[in-house]
């Protein structure tokens, strides 16, 4: 018989190979087709799969819907079969919690949707509230919906898990933020704004003072023992951020074993104590009287403006009545905030406190880590003197910039747009050199030389220097005693801070340089012995 070769012969889906046999040929998409068609897995908020739902339940098809939305119809028909995606809107809060993607439901809703339906109510009463409270809470509860037999235990870990489910940041809230009134607090700046006008008080005469409390030997990091040490601190600040009054330190002690022999004037702040450390109204009236009003009468007289100052002041039990808040002359005087607005509308509030506090713990970790000794060792010598120091640099690294910015976060309507008065405005603005400011240069450069007295020829052959020999510098350890007793002395002199301030900079950088050469010979000993 006869055989049919054409139809032996492999059809086109075959191919013919160098070793004589015929290979399945396999249609395989090329690279960039296979990418083309790769879709990168999108996950969808539970507000995206709401309005999906929505638009399906107006009747849009689902092919079209699943194209718009760039999912298969089968994740589609998934989300339409979640019924308890309905009742995500009655569960979580209506802004931040629908924009979550991960929905995990709590094993008993009926709790949990009472319990948040409660902490919603006593929030908004200014209840005070915590997690304890929330867990005792939600016992009582479990047992008013399953009777006592029930075995719910609240656990931290379901306390965690609660918050998460309904986005719940922070449940402790301070007694400012809970009791704050948002309507009076977004009237003020019209009456602040009619107080200056009637006032004329400018942007440099309108201050504002707050206290704060600092734990100043607490660490950033929570992993090591909480030391509770604290003092009080009071700042003072323009709106221009131009005058940063002297900062007042209330502590326990009368007088600190640390300040013995230091004149306190010299200090960067101004110490008192109380019982407590916490102010009072006698603190606050002498300070108000006898370091406010002076300061401030310096500074407008330094800058040549009328010697007048409005204070503006949170209703503190501590901070006495405005009749006697005000100078003999009634140019300084005192306006109290409205009631229950100090976290919305006081400038330290809105970020001055909390940058110090920052910048404090920095300048602390950084005393730490130049005093090269353990932590424990060197919060053991965290003195209130060594405090006033620190917080002087975090203090004093706050920008005007900054403090401004706090001031119109809120108060800005008060104020108007163009209140960045310093006296220099009316200069031009320097672009460039011209042709006819080179002579000019060149005849004031003669003038100069013709002016500058010329310095005495030194000659190795004067004075007690014929053999040629020069004195040898003073070793770095040397150079940090003689500066350390210096400072010392300093302070119990009557002088300006500020040159304490400078010899303190100083003495940092030579002992800096001291522990650098310490370093330098270890690893040259270190290295000797490999």
């Amino acid at each position: 018989m006869k055989s049919n070769w054409n139809s032996l012969r492999p059809s086109a889906a075959f191919q013919h190979c160098q070793c004589g046999f015929y290979v399945k040929r396999l249609n395989l998409p090329s690279p960039d087709e296979s990418l083309r068609e790769f879709r990168k897995r999108k996950s969808f908020s539970v507000q995206e799969k709401l309005y999906a739902l929505d638009q399906l339940k107006k009747g849009k098809q689902q092919t079209q819907l699943a194209r718009d939305l760039g999912i298969s119809k089968s994740t589609l028909r998934g989300w339409k079969k979640e019924e308890k995606l309905r009742s995500l809107p009655c569960i979580l809060e209506a802004e931040t919690g629908l924009q979550c993607k991960k929905v995990k439901f709590a094993n008993d809703e009926s709790l949990d949707s009472a319990l948040y339906q409660w902490f919603g109510q006593a929030r908004s009463e200014g209840v005070p509230m915590s997690g304890p409270i929330l867990k005792a809470q939600a016992e009582k509860f479990d047992r008013l919906i399953n009777g006592n037999e029930s075995k719910f235990k609240a656990s931290n870990g379901w306390l965690d898990r609660f918050k998460k489910r309904h986005t719940i940041s922070q449940v402790l809230l301070s007694g400012e933020i809970r009791a704050a009134d948002k309507e009076a607090a977004d009237s003020y700046p019209i009456e602040l704004k009619k107080l200056l006008e009637e006032g004329c008080y400018t942007a440099g005469q309108v201050y504002n003072c707050d206290e704060t409390g600092l734990c100043f030997k607490m660490l950033p990091d929570q992993g090591f023992k909480l030391r509770k040490d604290r003092v009080t601190l009071l700042f003072c600040v323009n709106k221009s951020g131009s005058h940063k009054v002297r900062p007042l330190m209330i502590g326990k002690a009368r007088s600190p074993g640390c300040f013995h022999h230091v004149n306190m004037k010299t200090l960067p702040f101004e110490y008192t104590n109380s019982k407590n450390a916490w102010m009072n109204s006698s603190i606050f009236k002498d300070w108000f009287h006898k370091t406010f009003v002076p300061a401030v009468r310096a500074h407008l007289r330094k800058l040549k403006q009328e010697e007048k100052a409005l204070l503006l002041l949170d209703n503190c039990p501590a901070h006495p009545s405005a009749e006697s808040l005000a100078s003999r002359d009634s140019k300084s005087k005192v306006s109290y905030l409205l009631k229950n607005t100090t976290s919305e509308i006081q400038p330290p509030d809105q970020g001055i406190m909390s940058v110090f506090k920052q910048n404090y713990r920095r300048e602390m970790i950084k005393r730490m880590v130049a005093d090269n000794s353990s932590v424990d060792t060197s919060l053991s010598s965290l003195n209130l003197k060594e405090v006033c120091h620190l917080g002087w640099k975090a203090w004093d690294a706050i920008s005007a910039r900054c403090i401004e910015r706090c001031w119109i976060k809120d108060l800005g309507p008060a104020f108007p747009s163009s209140s960045h008065d310093d006296g220099n405005n009316n200069e031009p603005e320097f672009t460039r050199f011209i042709e006819d400011d080179v002579p000019l240069a060149e005849e004031a450069l003669r003038e100069y030389e013709h002016t500058v007295p010329s310095e005495p020829e030194t000659s190795g052959t004067n004075g007690d220097d014929n053999d040629g020999t020069s004195t040898p510098p003073r070793k770095v350890s040397e150079a940090v005693k003689h500066l350390e007793d210096s400072w010392r002395w300093l302070e119990t002199q009557d002088v300006d801070s500020v040159k304490i301030l400078q010899l303190r900079s100083i003495l940092d950088f030579t002992s800096l340089a001291l522990r650098l050469s310490l370093i330098g010979l270890w690893r040259g000993w270190f290295d000797g012995i490999q």
